[in-house]
């Protein structure tokens, strides 16, 4: 491929670019003023029916209660756990970092 050749290719890709952006440019600005003239009435969207009104959900489940706490942890897995909510401090520490911990019931055997 020449020069001249390779300056043509990169002159049509940039015109065909330029081109597709005027385009959205355009479609944008026709909806824009389609939206405009469009009325949209107190039923909201769509033939000019509302919204179904919402049913009454049913109350929720009673959920199951919480365990007692039987033994207390071993030495060890208090060092574990303090170890990981360290490790996790230090490596994602921020403003907008949280750390969720859930209990969870222990598998049946």
């Amino acid at each position: 491929m020449s020069q001249l050749e390779a300056w043509i290719v990169t002159a049509l890709g940039m015109g065909v670019v330029f081109a597709g952006l005027l385009l959205c440019v355009v479609f944008i600005n026709v909806f824009n003023r389609l939206a405009q003239h469009v009325k949209w009435g107190e039923e909201g969207h769509g033939h000019g029916h509302g919204a179904p009104a919402p049913t009454q959900a049913p109350p929720p489940a009673a959920s199951a209660p919480a365990p007692a706490a039987s033994e207390p942890l071993a030495p060890e897995v208090v060092a574990a756990i303090a170890a990981a909510l360290e490790i996790e401090l230090r490596l994602y520490q921020g403003s907008d970092q949280r750390l969720t911990i859930r209990r969870i019931q222990p598998a049946a055997r």
